[in-house]
């Protein structure tokens, strides 16, 4: 199988087992050289001890010979073929050796000279040995030097074979190790990686019907993808229903207009008339579709869409209606609070501003008042003119007109249906009272996100 389709429980496994082996693989590389660093050092160092055992032990004529005891304090000098031997010599005379020697002749490497010492490697039939060869000068008391040369050979078998056994068990215990530690990671890696397991189960659920959400039961390190995913199905959901829904209220608001045309063609002998009414319903009908179309594209409240400044989107549409209604010569007071983003589609934002700032100035007599601020986590907007109002047994109506376009009178309704369904859609709310101006006070709080 690929890499590339490769899970993500396997990949990570397979880059732990790598890991795992390549870190395996230099600890025991490393451990064996120490320890054969460590053995190689301590034989020499034996030898050594064992050359000054020989020293001490021996004595040394005037004329140069040499006595040494029937036995000596390690007994493998004196048993035969034990793999410690030990050598006198002077030049190419053998002064003394000790009984282990027995049967065995030992090609001696040449002199180190005085107080030197060199090790080397002497190859016998069978064996090789470690030899270390130090050099000493002796004075007897005429003045005479004699040299000699204490040589000391271990056969190097024990020490080969302590290091084959300890590499053995190396490879056994870091063998053992790192499998238990790839079987408890395989299930440390299948228990960290459950929740995604869980994610992917309940996004199967979702795409077969068996569920509308993800569930909140998830590490706090995927909440902000569930919960993105969650307001990304919600948000779906919602813009589904409202396709619905302005299919179905389109169908509905196209009776009226429709079932007055049929009326008209079978009824009217005026080809005027019916030219006038033909005009007036098809008007109509393009209305209704407009409405219904811009319901159904109404993003809707959603945190994946980007923030955008709400502050310069009311600056370009004041200043458009500036110059649309420059005649009326509007006094704007606006205050609104700096940077404040929301969550919103642009296009939204512009329809639900432009109706409402657009009605204000539309009827107004010559002052409009726009205050924007944000209260608890919520986006307050106040439009207010100063024009005739609304009538109190009104205000409410013209807010539910939405509902049925085929009702809506010409001068209101369309702008304001329009905003409040925009408003629905992003779950917020809309008010209207009174403005201390004397004309209609609109207040609209939208959630930030």
């Amino acid at each position: 199988m690929p890499i590339k389709q490769l899970s993500l429980s396997n990949r990570l496994l397979l880059a732990v087992s790598l890991v795992l082996t390549a870190f395996l693989g230099l600890s025991a590389f490393s451990l064996n050289n120490a320890f054969q660093t460590s053995a190689d050092s301590a034989q020499q160092q034996r030898l050594t001890n064992y050359i000054y055992t020989v020293l001490s032990a021996a004595e040394f004529t005037e004329n140069g010979a040499v006595i040494m005891p029937k036995t000596l304090a390690e007994p493998a000098f004196s048993t035969p073929n034990s793999g410690l031997y030990a050598q006198i010599i002077s030049g190419r005379s053998i002064l003394w050796q000790s009984p282990s020697t027995l049967g065995i002749f030992i090609a001696l490497p040449e002199h180190p000279g005085p107080s030197n010492q060199k090790f080397s490697v002497i190859e016998l039939h069978q064996a090789k040995l470690l030899n270390l060869a130090y050099g000493i000068v002796w004075e007897n008391e005429q003045g005479k030097e004699f040299y000699y040369t204490i040589n000391v050979s271990e056969d190097l078998n024990t020490i080969v074979q302590q290091k084959a056994e300890f590499q053995l068990s190396l490879w056994y215990w870091l063998g053992g190790t790192g499998l238990m530690l790839l079987i408890a990671q395989a299930f440390i890696l299948r228990w960290s990686l459950r929740p995604l397991h869980d994610v992917a189960v309940d996004l199967h659920a979702i795409e077969s019907g068996q569920r509308q959400r993800l569930s909140k039961d998830y590490p706090k390190e995927l909440n902000q993808l569930t919960q993105n995913i969650n307001t990304l199905l919600d948000h779906e959901k919602s813009r589904r229903e409202r396709y619905k829904n302005s299919l179905a209220n389109l169908a509905h608001s196209l009776k009226t207009p429709l079932a007055v045309f049929r009326g008209e063609l079978e009824n009217s002998t005026s080809l005027a008339e019916l030219k006038e009414s033909g005009n007036e319903q098809v008007d109509l009908i393009n209305t209704l579709v407009n409405y219904q179309l811009q319901r159904a594209a109404t993003e809707g409240q959603s945190s994946l869409l980007a923030p955008i400044l709400l502050g310069e989107i009311i600056h370009k549409i004041l200043s458009s209606l500036d110059k649309v209604y420059q005649d009326k010569s509007i006094q704007c007071q606006f205050d609104i609070e700096d940077k404040i983003f929301i969550h919103a589609d642009e296009g939204d934002m512009y329809e639900l501003l432009g109706n409402l700032l657009e009605n204000a100035y539309k009827y107004c007599n010559h002052q409009v008042f726009v205050l924007v601020k944000v209260v608890s986590e919520n986006i307050t907007i106040h439009i207010e003119d100063d024009g005739s109002g609304i009538p109190l047994n009104a205000q409410q109506e013209i807010l539910r007109r939405g509902k049925r376009i085929d009702t809506q009178e010409e001068g209101h309704g369309l702008g304001l249906a329009i905003a409040t369904d925009i408003i629905d859609a992003y779950q917020g709310e809309i008010n209207l009272e009174k403005s201390q101006l004397g004309g209609a006070k609109f207040t609209v709080i939208l959630p930030k996100q």
